[in-house]
């Protein structure tokens, strides 16, 4: 009887074991993982506050184009083709209130 008990705490313990590894394991890769989706994140919000920085700064441009007398179709014409009407207008939107005239 004693041999029975003793076999079936070893098979406790090993089992016990196993399944201590594994979750140590599954804690290992989920740790991993978060470090990637941090850094994803973060360069996420760093590429989103540098886009908006620049559409800004284009929408600037497009402000003092038309301070100049050039309608929103001008602006187009004048960059041959690299925005679109619909763009240089969402652009002209986001130029700050004391740069529009």
């Amino acid at each position: 009887m004693t041999d029975t008990k003793t076999g079936e705490q070893s098979i406790r313990r090993a089992a016990r074991q196993a399944a201590i590894a594994a979750q140590a394991k599954r804690r290992a890769q989920t740790a991993e993982r978060d470090k990637r989706v941090d850094a994803a994140a973060i360069t996420l919000i760093v590429a989103l506050r540098e886009r908006d920085a620049l559409e800004h700064r284009a929408g600037t441009a497009i402000q003092a184009m038309l301070t100049e007398g050039l309608t929103l179709p001008d602006v187009v014409a004048w960059t041959a083709g690299e925005t679109t009407l619909k763009e240089a207008t969402r652009l002209a939107d986001l130029a700050p209130r004391q740069d529009r005239p």
